[in-house]
Formats: C-alpha cells, sequence, structure tokens
C-alpha cells in the first residue's frame, strides 16, 4: 500500500480574513482542525505544514510536535500563487518516493472528520484511480448561465426524495501520487475517483461571513459532543 503524506499549506498573509489560519475556532486554531482530523485517522505516514508564518511554527512545535513544518518561499505564499507552486517546491525540497500519495488537505475546510480521510485510505487501497478529489453530494438544483436548468428537465423536474443530486467539489483535500504530479504538474490527472465527503465539508473559509458560518457549525458540534 503506498504511503500517505499529507501536505496542509497555510500562510500568514489572508485577506478575507487577516490571520484565519491561526484565528481560535472553537477553542483552538483554524490549522489544528485538519491536523486533528487526519492525525486521528490513523491514515498518515507523515503530516506536513508548508508554512511562511513564525506564530504557525512556534505553535505546531510545541502543540503538534508530530507534525513536521515545511518553510514555503515567499513566491508561493502569495495570495495569487496558485497551490501548485507550493506543492513542487515541497515535492522538490522533500524528495518523496514517486509511488507515495501526496494528500493537499486545506485548513480552510475545518470540518473534514477523520471518517472522511478513512475513505480516502479506502480508495486509496482500492487502486481503481490515479488520483482522488473530495465532493459534498448536495440536493440543490443547478442552473447554468443561459438560464437553463443543469441538473434536471424543466418538464421533469424531480421531487427532492427521489433528486440523486449533484456533486460538488468542496476544496477539502486532493491526493494524487508524487510521481503523477511531477508528470502533469497538476493535482489531478489521470483516472479521477470522487470520494465523497460528509455534510460540513462544504464550509471553506475564504470570507468573513464563512467564519460565522463555522464558529455556529463548531458550537453545535460541541454540544452534541
Amino acid at each position: 500500500m503506498p504511503r500517505l503524506i499529507y501536505l496542509i499549506p497555510i500562510r500568514k498573509g489572508s485577506k478575507g480574513v487577516p490571520h484565519k489560519n491561526m484565528k481560535i475556532l472553537g477553542g483552538k486554531p483554524l490549522v489544528a482542525w485538519v491536523v486533528d482530523a487526519i492525525t486521528a485517522s490513523h491514515t498518515a505516514a507523515e503530516i506536513w505544514v508548508a508554512t511562511d508564518d513564525d506564530r504557525a511554527e512556534r505553535y505546531l512545535a510545541e502543540a503538534k510536535p508530530h507534525v513536521r513544518v515545511y518553510r514555503r518561499s515567499a513566491e508561493s505564499a502569495t495570495d495569487t500563487a496558485p497551490v501548485i507552486e507550493v506543492v513542487r517546491e515541497f515535492i522538490d525540497a522533500i524528495r518523496p518516493a514517486p509511488d507515495d500519495m501526496l494528500v493537499l488537505a486545506q485548513a480552510t475546510s475545518p470540518f473534514t472528520s477523520p471518517d472522511d480521510f478513512r475513505r480516502l485510505r479506502q480508495s486509496i487501497d482500492a487502486a481503481k484511480a490515479d488520483s482522488y478529489i473530495a465532493c459534498l453530494r448536495t440536493k440543490r438544483f443547478v442552473w447554468n448561465h443561459d438560464g437553463t436548468p443543469a441538473s434536471y428537465r424543466l418538464d421533469a423536474k424531480p421531487m427532492r426524495q427521489a433528486f440523486s443530486g449533484t456533486l460538488i467539489e468542496t476544496g477539502a483535500f486532493y491526493a494524487s501520487s508524487v510521481g503523477a504530479i511531477e508528470r502533469s504538474s497538476s493535482l489531478l490527472s489521470g483516472r479521477i475517483e470522487i470520494v465523497e465527503t460528509s455534510p460540513g465539508t462544504d464550509v471553506d473559509i475564504d470570507e468573513s461571513i464563512d467564519w460565522l458560518k463555522a464558529e455556529a457549525l463548531a458550537k453545535a458540534i460541541t454540544m452534541i459532543q
């Protein structure tokens, strides 16, 4: 079975929610949510956080000593740099084996659960695809820009209970072999398999309204537990 190397890219320069990765959500820094979920899933050979933030590096060293820190370059930490830049930079520096699976996990998706990562591990072990993407099934109807429905026919709109739903990309995680990433310069290539994730994984913190939604959900989770 391939080893899973998790890479969590964070940076200190966040515009929508300033310093969001170290901002406290439900009693712990945002970045801790995904780290804790990966750790609890027992699927990781290595967990890395790629950051340019001294504060985050100190926190991880003290609170999450099993997590390794990769010091990302200033160029890969700008708000215009695509995430593949830090991925390529990380691979060039660490030199994992071509058969290792690199899982890019996003700190901005705090409600990705240990079970979601276990489902990813199971999909990888089944060896049916080259790349894997996290998607959430939604029962909302989708429309095209031209004013036509994308997920049903106007003359046959299904009842919600009978509607199989639409899969939306959550951004929670992407996985591909190191070799495939090096060949394609992309997180996704070849045969792509969808890993359906649990409710709440569509929360992707980018703007202030996203943070407010995350706070409400984190509070609800705490009350349930």
